[in-house]
């Protein structure tokens, strides 16, 4: 099943990414559906999933793309926070807080317009980067322990693709670039990392 991205479908470049605490260029993935998203597997439209839960109204997205800028008002858009998932817009700057769950996951995303609990809040801005048609991501983590996280891009046909990311060490920022427009990213699977596990910027 398809994303229901109602964003204006465009050429794609490659799915190249790169991966940065200090920008630098990462190897592309192999693109392939993400057959664990719970959307996907509860099968429930848009519509349908929004009268009962607060889903994202009159969100104005805008970026640019190599066909010209995209310029659109969604009128109704999936929630930035499901549970464990997160949906990222460009332009989105999503304060979440987030709960450390049986001392491995982090998970029951809240979002909250107001930093009042600075130690479980976690800052993400998704923006264009100037002119150009690239992609940044900057995540910064409030815990005391290393995260990592699952990345997928949805392109302009509503299809996930996995994408690279770098953990974000403990407090710090991590910052991720792509060379080409993404209407949305999909976090998924945010987990502890624990001394002596892998701090590569895979998938």
């Amino acid at each position: 099943m398809k994303y229901s991205t109602l964003l204006l479908a465009s050429s794609m470049l490659l799915l190249g990414c790169q991966s940065t605490e200090a920008p630098k260029a990462q190897a592309p993935l192999e693109e392939q559906k993400d057959t664990k998203e719970p959307i996907e597997q509860i099968e429930v439209t848009l519509e349908e999933f929004c009268k009962t839960n607060q889903c994202r109204e009159n969100r104005r997205v805008q970026f640019n793309t190599d066909n010209g800028p995209i310029d659109q008002m969604l009128p109704l858009y999936w929630p930035a926070a499901m549970g464990d998932k997160l949906s990222i817009l460009p332009g989105d700057v999503l304060l979440i807080e987030a709960e450390v769950i049986d001392g491995q996951r982090i998970g029951n995303f809240k979002l909250v317009t107001e930093n009042v609990n600075p130690d479980k809040t976690i800052r993400f801005s998704f923006t264009q980067m100037d002119s150009s048609t690239g992609m940044m991501l900057s995540v910064k983590n409030p815990f005391p322990f290393n995260i990592k996280y699952h990345l997928n891009m949805i392109d302009f046909k509503g299809e996930p693709h996995q994408t690279s990311s770098c953990p974000v060490r403990q407090n710090l920022s991590v910052y991720e670039s792509w060379p080409h427009p993404i209407p949305e990213l999909i976090l998924t699977d945010m987990r502890i990392l624990k001394d002596g596990d892998n701090l590569r910027c895979i998938y």
